[in-house]
């Protein structure tokens, strides 16, 4: 028995094939948790990681095992099968339960032409291979059947430079993928504003105790993600060799010059990257403007040196350098980068491979752009 990538796996459990000889699958639940706890299980459903289960008598188990299932998992979990079955008085009261009656159910026909045969086969448990990025089990991902694109992932070094409204909510999103690193640059304090434009609810105690921007967000993203490193500094060419062993780059920063100097250290080490901006203008009748997200690849870099891009002047000379900013449009600004950062390495799928997009406020329209080899 293992925990591996969200799931509960029961391995060698004892079935019958199609022609009556006993095999050993793999018998697989997601598994529901608060904390380190189990809680019961919300469902009568299993996978089996096998051939199609058969009687003694050479009939498919046909009404517990659904054939032609086939799904991948993640994490090297490949099952063929989905398996129902739902007790007398309609709820499993735990796990333990649940995969013992699962168990029971597909190897009774097994015992049958095989009555030594069993799943408990005393063999000794390993401790886990590798250590989790999280501090706890990713259930999420387990529960909605998308292992297999969560763990295209694992592994990758990330960093967020600028940890403002924007940056603070690509935090909030990443902090969430089980990437190994996420490396966090800013050298402002978390102010009493902050609190109004970042995901959460910071405390009277939180704003007085005066803390960095890095410092209380790596605190409290830290008890979900371990993988968290702050680096209470601007980015620039004194340090920016802390990017060598990133994979990829958010930057979220509303000062031109700034971002010339970052973008530049990033392509010379060859990074992809996105630029986020966000910019507001007042109307008689309301606020109106646009949020942009700009990725740059080693397939297009050359459409950022536009400054209808990415703006490299000094903040007022573009809609992009707006100071003006609300905690929506930053949020927005930030689910628009990781949703791009996701199609990248292949979570989602990806058929346009827009390079810049903008959603314009008035309209609700979202306007995608350059795509590698010259498509609008």
């Amino acid at each position: 028995m293992s925990i591996e990538g969200g799931y509960l796996i029961l391995r060698d459990v004892p079935y019958l094939d199609a022609r009556r000889r006993v095999c050993r699958g793999a018998l697989v639940s997601g598994l529901d948790l608060a904390g380190d706890r189990t809680v019961p299980p919300r469902d009568h459903t299993a996978y089996l990681a096998g051939s199609m289960p058969h009687t003694a008598d050479g009939r498919p188990l046909s009404r517990m095992a659904h054939a032609r299932f086939r799904r991948d998992l993640g994490h090297g979990i490949v099952v063929e099968h989905m398996l129902c079955s739902r007790p007398f008085d309609g709820e499993f009261p735990d796990f333990h339960a649940k995969m013992v009656t699962f168990v029971e159910q597909l190897s009774a026909h097994a015992k049958m032409l095989e009555p030594n045969v069993t799943a408990r086969t005393g063999q000794v448990m390993l401790p886990e291979r590798e250590r989790s990025c999280f501090a706890y089990l990713d259930t999420g991902s387990a529960r909605h059947g998308i292992g297999a694109f969560t763990s295209r992932l694992e592994g990758l070094s990330v960093a967020i430079v600028g940890l403002g409204g924007t940056g603070s909510y690509i935090l909030d999103q990443i902090a969430k993928c089980p990437v190994a690193r996420i490396h966090l640059f800013d050298d402002d304090r978390f102010d009493q504003h902050n609190a109004f434009r970042s995901p959460g609810a910071p405390s009277l105690d939180d704003l007085r105790a005066r803390l960095t921007k890095v410092g209380h967000l790596a605190s409290i993203y830290s008890r979900m993600h371990t993988g968290i490193i702050g680096h209470e500094a601007k980015l620039g060419p004194n340090n920016a060799h802390l990017l060598d062993h990133a994979d990829f780059v958010f930057v979220a920063i509303d000062v031109g010059v700034s971002r010339r100097i970052i973008v530049e250290q990033i392509e010379r080490r060859g990074l992809p990257f996105i630029d986020t901006g966000v910019g507001l203008e007042a109307t008689d009748k309301g606020l109106t403007g646009a949020v942009r997200v700009t990725t740059s690849t080693e397939h297009m870099r050359e459409h950022v040196r536009d400054s209808a891009r990415i703006p490299m002047a000094a903040a007022g000379e573009h809609i992009y350098g707006s100071t003006a900013q609300v905690s929506d449009m930053n949020m927005l600004a930030a689910a628009l980068a990781v949703i791009r950062f996701k199609k990248h390495f292949g979570f989602y799928l990806d058929l346009e491979r827009e390079h810049h997009s903008v959603f314009q406020m008035d309209g609700a329209q979202l306007i995608n752009d350059d795509r590698p080899g010259g498509g609008l």
